[in-house]
């Protein structure tokens, strides 16, 4: 049975919001994109209570980050969504469910999902995100074990870059993988700085991953630079308020502005009005600020981890070692007093958001996928059973 005008029911698991970050934002990308025209996209949250104090939200210790209460709500929040899984899948005659997966204990509950759509016998599809590889490396061999087992529950899996597709076979997958970065729905391509910023800002989005995504050392390189009188100055938003009560002892005259977590609209608009983004990070998957950023002509100062080396091989960034502050710096002294290096970058950034990270060539494989998924369970269903 079909949904709304005859379109497919694609159930989507995973946080929505009030949840923000990638994952969030993969998820509303994708039932905004021009794929809602063929298939009827369900939501289904895996959101739990937030931590607006959290700046150390990775590993399985992030269970613990926001406090014991706050753990155990979580828990009972998680639960909660399990056991209404299968009810959801049957009454809306779901045809295709899809499960964000990143790392660490988010991964185990994917799989809980996984086992329960296999067991359903709904085709799935499980996209693989977060710092994968820095779990898997860290994982100990029964772990790994696991891993490779439920890595082949899925019909199909999702990796969002070349890199991450080979640590995911590495990993044990031994069925059929897709590459689908992420996407923005319309770049918009602005004269690159034909107006530079003055004095030059630099954006750094902290969120409840503050520390993964190099707080420290936008800190340690914001100190270095005002030491030394650089023009650079910088911006630090979705910070939380342990974060913004640091920053605010420090007393730094180069930190212009300290805000805390906003809405995806309002990020937006800082990226546009920045002169680079930085990205310091310590792991990541496929960032979704990385991607924005670069749309709107804005380039970034980031860190060879995850799929960023594959984004920016062809430019649009400067490339520094991870936790190397001084690097850093440097980087964004060169951004700051060079118009030029600014004005090339900027092209660089719209031009590989331009022909590798638009919605029509990033979603193309995926759409094929859920099309030949419905269609073999479609096939498999109409197939008359025979009687030995």
């Amino acid at each position: 049975m079909k949904g709304i005008k005859g379109k497919a029911r694609v159930l989507l698991v995973g946080p929505l919001p009030p949840t923000k970050g990638g994952m969030t934002t993969f998820m509303l990308n994708l039932m905004r994109s021009h794929l809602a025209d063929e298939f009827e996209f369900i939501g289904f949250t895996t959101s739990r209570p937030p931590k607006p104090n959290a700046v150390d939200n990775w590993g399985y210790r992030a269970i613990f980050s926001g406090g014991i209460k706050r753990a155990a709500s979580g828990i009972l929040v998680t639960l909660g969504h399990l056991l209404k899984f299968p009810a959801v899948v049957l009454a809306r005659r779901i045809e295709v469910i899809q499960i964000q997966s990143p790392d660490y204990q988010a991964f185990w509950e994917a799989c809980i999902y996984a086992l329960m759509a296999r067991a359903l016998g709904v085709p799935t599809i499980m996209r693989i995100g977060g710092a994968f590889d820095a779990f898997v490396g860290q994982s100990g061999p029964a772990a790994r074990w696991m891993v490779r087992q439920a890595l082949n529950l899925p019909q199909i899996v999702i990796a969002q870059s070349a890199l991450s597709q080979d640590y995911i076979v590495a990993a044990g997958r031994r069925g059929r993988i897709i590459i689908v970065p992420n996407w923005v729905q319309q770049p918009t391509q602005l004269p690159p700085f034909a107006t530079p910023t003055e004095p030059p800002v630099f954006l750094f989005i902290a969120g409840t991953d503050a520390r993964r995504k190099g707080i420290e050392d936008v800190i340690g390189a914001a100190t270095i630079l005002a030491a030394e009188g650089s023009p650079a100055r910088f911006q630090l938003v979705a910070m939380p308020q342990i974060l913004q009560d640091r920053v605010a002892e420090l007393a730094l005259s180069n930190i212009l502005a300290v805000e805390g977590f906003l809405e995806h609209e309002a990020i937006f608009e800082r990226m546009r009005c920045a002169t680079a983004l930085l990205l310091p990070s310590y792991g990541e998957g496929f960032p979704n600020s990385l991607i924005e950023a670069m749309a709107v002509g804005t380039p970034a100062i980031v860190t060879p981890v995850g799929a960023i080396p594959e984004i920016v091989r062809d430019g649009g960034a400067i490339t520094v070692p991870v936790a190397d502050r001084r690097a850093l710096a440097d980087a964004a002294h060169r951004i700051a007093t060079d118009k030029e290096l600014r004005s090339r970058l900027s092209s660089e950034a719209v031009d590989i958001i331009v022909h590798n990270y638009t919605a029509h060539k990033a979603l193309t494989v995926l759409e094929a996928s859920y099309r030949s998924l419905i269609a073999a369970r479609s096939q498999q269903n109409e197939t008359p059973r025979t009687d030995s």
